[in-house]
């Protein structure tokens, strides 16, 4: 509801705005003749304002600038701007004949000067407008992103009982395993290093990818202790992971759906595949496994997904694609980032 009303503010004040200046505009117009003539000026020069600004604010700078595509925003620059002036010019004479201003449809100096400054003028407003734009969606970006970390802080409070304690108990039962079953110590440490990355790396802004999948690998290993036949499983990594930095815990839940719906403890036909590759900064991790059906899913048994599509919309914004479907007998996870452009 709070973001509804934040974007129905903004709406209005940008109609208040535009009404003020078409006041003004008009209020400048009507010393040069009658009302009339005057309202047919200002809604002129409006028209031609909001094709400068619209233009630029929401179609030129974002589908080429920010794209890195200079010159074609800049001949796109051009070709508008000139498009603009004509009209506009054109538009003057027009109406300068209808008002018997003049008897002859000539553009003069005077009206050429006049349009490319407002043109001008006009367009460095409209990137003005756009930096504000941007400035207020940062904002607001920032905002659901420190409610969301708050928010997975909380659960992970509720969830925590005295950590430093299961850590040192976890500590010693691991000494202790140590010496009669070294592969139970193991898994010990490895519940241990789940434990300490939940309390300690999760309410960082980013960890390194390489952690996670660290973090992947254990929880892997501790889920597989209860099946009751090995699982074929395999996890391939290419490209270079070393400095690339993701939120934490974001590709936990891709896999622990595997655990979760896509295995069955008494059978000898599960299986895995999970394959993560990073090139010229964009990510694809891809999963594949086998999908029991459920009669009746418990409430909620989607919502680690679900939480997924909400944190990578916060993160990435239009930067990513998350595409999940059932084909057959397996289960198909694909998420794809896009850390920055080429």
């Amino acid at each position: 509801m709070r973001l509804f009303n934040r974007n129905i503010i903004t709406g209005q004040l940008q109609a208040v705005i535009w009404a003020i200046v078409s006041i003004l505009d008009f209020l400048s117009n009507l010393q040069y003749g009658r009302p009339a003539r005057a309202l047919s000026f200002t809604i002129l020069e409006m028209l031609f304002y909001a094709f400068i600004i619209l233009g630029n604010t929401y179609w030129l700078l974002p589908r080429f600038y920010y794209r890195g595509r200079i010159v074609m925003y800049s001949l796109l620059v051009l070709l508008l701007l000139a498009s603009d002036i004509l009209l506009g010019g054109l538009g003057t004479v027009y109406l300068d004949i209808v008002y018997s201003i003049s008897k002859r449809a000539v553009l003069t100096p005077r009206i050429w000067v006049y349009h490319t400054f407002s043109a001008v003028l006009i367009f460095i407003f409209s990137i003005l407008y756009r930096l504000a734009l941007d400035y207020f969606a940062l904002s607001k970006k920032q905002g659901e992103i420190a409610a969301e970390k708050v928010q997975t802080e909380l659960r992970l409070l509720k969830q925590q009982v005295h950590p430093h304690f299961l850590f040192n108990t976890l500590n010693n039962i691991y000494y202790v395993a140590q010496k009669g079953s070294p592969e139970a110590a193991e898994l010990i440490e490895r519940l241990s290093n789940i434990m300490r990355y939940f309390v300690e790396e999760s309410n960082k802004e980013k960890v390194f990818l390489k952690d996670e999948l660290e973090l992947l690998k254990s929880y892997i290993e501790l889920e597989s202790i209860r099946l009751r036949y090995d699982m074929p499983l395999e996890f391939k990594v290419t490209g270079g992971i070393g400095y690339q930095m993701v939120p934490p815990l974001l590709l936990l839940p891709i896999v622990e759906n595997i655990f979760k719906h896509g295995v069955d403890k008494r059978s000898k036909e599960n299986f895995a595949e999970i394959n993560l590759t990073l090139e010229n900064g964009k990510l694809s991790f891809y999963t594949r496994n086998r999908h029991y059906p459920v009669e009746s899913p418990a409430p909620g048994g989607k919502t680690g997904l679900v939480n997924l599509e909400k944190r990578l919309m916060l993160y990435y914004a239009n930067n990513y694609k998350l595409d999940t479907q059932k084909v057959g007998d397996l289960f198909i996870a694909n998420l794809e980032i896009t850390f920055y452009e080429n």
